[in-house]
């Protein structure tokens, strides 16, 4: 047990310039003020004094203690599995209103709808490997406080949270990587609740808009697996027992890649994510494979929505999406749907204007009602329950040569990829 152990211690505007992110929130007249600007070089957070008055041992992190990886499994520190469940923030440097830095936003949720894991979702860079959007990559010490504050928050309610580099280049950024969870583990390496994720979404390729063809493509084995590698040994010089998950090929879908050639060493996991109106039975049989391997497997991102996260198409595929909880429930695979903001946007979980410290039962949309329902529902495998979506569209086949991306729900302003007709983009 660390030290803390049980001591309490949009995509809103996909593809489009940052100016636009703000016309995406409607009724802002109507919505608390933002406590620190979209384009604040500071965080500037508010001091809300957080004080939880559940007991230490009733919240999630009492419940469960350190984790580690055995097996294909996360297991508690009585050495039983455990499944977490949870909601990922926006993009942090695309998220202007706060919800994902409010501490009473998180007491709610854990209250409420029992999110035991929230992800901190930090934005890098763009696409192309570029500094811009206000990430990480342009104001590294604003990031840096969005997550600090996000952790102090989880901490002091118990509960897990997933620090997430949130980058679909990553390899263009190694160096930066090693150095922010170099820190983050020196900082928190006592902090029993603190997961790494330091690879959101590898993808296979970017893409030339103007050739249409690829201009660098990345592989398993060359590109993605040294990242980790590299990034992993920063961590474990500081902290050798956090769990750290791992970003597999194409969107992180390519789970069975992975479970080819995984990375050396201990309480490592890899990560699958899926919008279960693009994703149907061929990629749970890719996960199935992956899992009979052995390897680990967390569900750090998922909608009930198409891959880009529903702007243009709302549709809402519970049926699909129930096929996809009966398999993580079976395998008792943890979980963070995708995503807490308010847009209009199928997999924001919240309507335009909502306030931001919770109380939200009456300010659902889009996936948001599904999601809540998965929370708030046992960990037992299921049947799937009787559909309430509107009509689904067909599975998207695999690609089979690049093209242009799908609009990205969480991607930086005016970024191309890889082809995203199975691309898990929403973020």
């Amino acid at each position: 047990m660390k030290k803390v152990g049980l001591r309490r211690a949009k995509a809103a505007c996909c593809l489009l310039p940052l100016l636009i992110t703000l016309a995406c929130a409607q009724g802002t007249s109507e919505r608390e003020a933002p406590s620190f600007s979209l384009t604040a070089p500071k965080a500037n957070l508010p001091d809300e004094h957080l004080v939880d008055d559940k007991p230490a041992a009733e919240t999630p992190l009492g419940k469960h203690g350190a984790l580690k990886v055995v097996g294909p499994d996360l297991v508690d520190a009585h050495g039983k599995p455990v499944q977490l469940k949870g909601i990922s923030s926006m993009w942090l440097n695309m998220e202007e209103t706060g919800y994902a830095e409010s501490g009473a936003a998180l007491k709610w949720m854990r209250d409420n709808w029992n999110v035991s894991l929230f992800r901190a979702a930090m934005g890098v860079g763009n696409d192309q490997g570029q500094a811009s959007g206000g990430g990480y990559l342009v104001y590294p010490d604003r990031m840096q406080a969005f997550v600090d504050r996000i952790i102090e928050n989880a901490t002091t309610l118990g509960m897990y949270v997933l620090v997430d580099w949130h980058d679909h280049v990553a390899e263009y950024h190694v160096d930066q990587a090693e150095a922010f969870f170099s820190d983050m583990a020196q900082r928190y390496k006592d902090h029993d609740n603190v997961i790494y994720e330091v690879f959101n979404e590898p993808i296979t390729g970017i893409w030339d808009q103007a050739t249409r063809t690829v201009k660098q493509s990345f592989t398993w084995a060359d590109d993605i697996k040294p990242y980790h590698e590299r990034v992993v040994a920063a961590i474990r010089r500081y902290d050798p027992d956090a769990v750290i998950v791992l970003g597999t090929p194409q969107w992180s879908q390519k789970v069975d890649t992975a479970a080819e050639d995984p990375v050396a060493g201990t309480n490592l996991m890899y990560t699958l994510h899926f919008y279960s109106c693009t994703h149907k039975q061929q990629f749970r049989d890719i996960a199935q494979v992956a899992r009979d391997a052995g390897l680990p497997i967390m569900v750090t991102e998922w909608g009930a929505t198409n891959a880009d996260g529903g702007v243009s198409d709302k549709t809402v595929c519970s049926d699909e999406g129930d096929l996809w909880q009966q398999w993580m429930n079976t395998n008792n695979i943890s979980w963070a749907a995708w995503k807490l903001d308010d847009c209009t946007d199928a997999s924001c979980l919240l309507k335009p204007g909502t306030a931001v410290t919770g109380d939200w039962s009456k300010s659902l949309q889009g996936h948001g009602q599904y999601v809540v329902d998965k929370l708030l529902a046992p960990t037992s495998p299921s049947a799937p329950s009787p559909s309430t979506s509107t009509p689904a569209p067909s599975a998207s086949p695999m690609p089979s040569a690049p093209g242009p991306a799908e609009a990205d729900g969480g991607a930086e302003p005016n970024s191309t990829s890889e082809p995203a007709t199975s691309g898990a983009d929403g973020g």
